[in-house]
């Protein structure tokens, strides 16, 4: 499979349902992939079990705000620049991009750094949707290190992790090192061999992005269809009604919640804890969907994904669940994943916020 001009909506329209209302903006990465694929050509998304096992791969995200992104626009030679220092690093050519977040911006990222670098792209990801931290990837499990991660900013700093003591600690210091490179980086994190790729990405994540694009579109523009539409992407309809209520932590945390009216039943109420993401869903008092799964927030009308910076009361909506990829699921992982890594506790299904969240 080639990824063509002709894909990027759908890969945009899924990257952003599985952001569960984060992610970023899809839509200005896109206008880049577009030009990348037409300056450049198709992509090609392969496995990563069809390169030598000792193959250099190498993850590619932004970090940081995509909100500072606007002010400070992104470039190919960032990524670039990020990947082939990673090559330099370690003395190995880079064979090829591996997705690193396959919901929100980082997924078209992935594909426009493919296109800039002339490299094929591994259609798998470490994350299967999105979360906020560089730690918050099934490669960490798996005794993938992080570093050396590698991060370039738009002016063309670069900044290297070289040694990290663990993931956890990678994160720290990338989230330190941002502000210095004025909010965000092109960032060239977990170099891995093709060996380790095939063995502990979420594979398909960005075919299945793809498809699940596809599928919401089609949703977009039919209403009859959702129902079988729903079917199709694996989801769940949990709740359907109007915004009552946003509540919003102090910056410069995000995070809060929102209070959902039942349409056909004003005395029933969904409320949605939220912190880069949605996080929870709790339907009186009935805890009915959490993460890794993936809550997803639909306008009622337009069926457009509605992000946590986007949520306000007045808004009719219908509230999704699509289960969390496998991989998330393990003994090993899932702690990475669950409510109280969002900065949320749950006592008996009943949450309460902890003080100073997690993320």
């Amino acid at each position: 499979m080639d990824i063509t001009v002709d894909l990027v909506d759908d890969l945009a329209a899924g990257a952003t349902l599985l952001g569960s209302g984060g992610g970023g903006d899809t839509a200005m990465v896109a206008l880049l992939l577009r030009h990348a694929l037409r300056q450049h050509g198709p992509i090609p998304l392969i496995n990563a079990s069809d390169l030598p096992p000792d193959a250099l791969v190498v993850p590619v995200a932004a970090t940081g705000s995509i909100t500072v992104m606007i002010e400070r626009l992104p470039t190919g030679s960032c990524f670039v620049d990020a990947v082939a220092a990673i090559g330099t690093l370690l003395d190995t050519p880079v064979t090829a991009i591996h997705g690193f977040e396959a919901g929100g911006a980082n997924a078209l990222f992935a594909c426009a750094t493919a296109a800039w670098a002339g490299l094929p792209l591994i259609d798998a990801d470490g994350m299967g949707r999105a979360f906020p931290r560089v730690d918050q990837v099934v490669f960490n499990p798996a005794g993938v290190a992080a570093s050396p991660a590698m991060l370039v900013d738009p002016s063309g700093n670069e900044l290297c992790i070289r040694s990290a003591r663990d993931n956890a600690d990678a994160e720290r210091l990338l989230r330190a090192a941002l502000p210095a490179l004025g909010g965000w980086a092109a960032t060239a994190i977990y170099p891995m061999t093709a060996a380790q790729a095939a063995s502990c990405g979420i594979t398909g994540s960005i075919s299945g992005a793809i498809a699940l694009g596809q599928a919401l579109r089609e949703g977009q523009r039919s209403l009859r269809a959702r129902v079988g539409v729903l079917a199709r992407m694996g989801a769940d309809l949990l709740f359907s009604g109007g915004v009552i209520e946003v509540v919003r932590h102090p910056r410069p945390r995000t995070g809060g919640a929102l209070t959902i009216e039942h349409e056909g039943d004003p005395a029933r109420t969904l409320r949605v804890e939220m912190a880069d993401e949605y996080s929870l869903a709790i339907d009186d008092g009935e805890i009915r969907a959490r993460v890794p799964d993936l809550i997803c927030i639909l306008d009622r009308r337009t069926w457009q994904p509605v992000s946590a910076e986007q949520i306000a009361p007045g808004r009719h909506v219908e509230v999704i669940r699509i289960p969390a990829p496998q991989a998330w699921l393990t003994p090993a992982a899932l702690p990475l994943v669950t409510p109280e890594s969002f900065g949320l506790r749950v006592l008996n299904d009943a949450p309460t916020t902890q003080q100073g969240p997690a993320t």
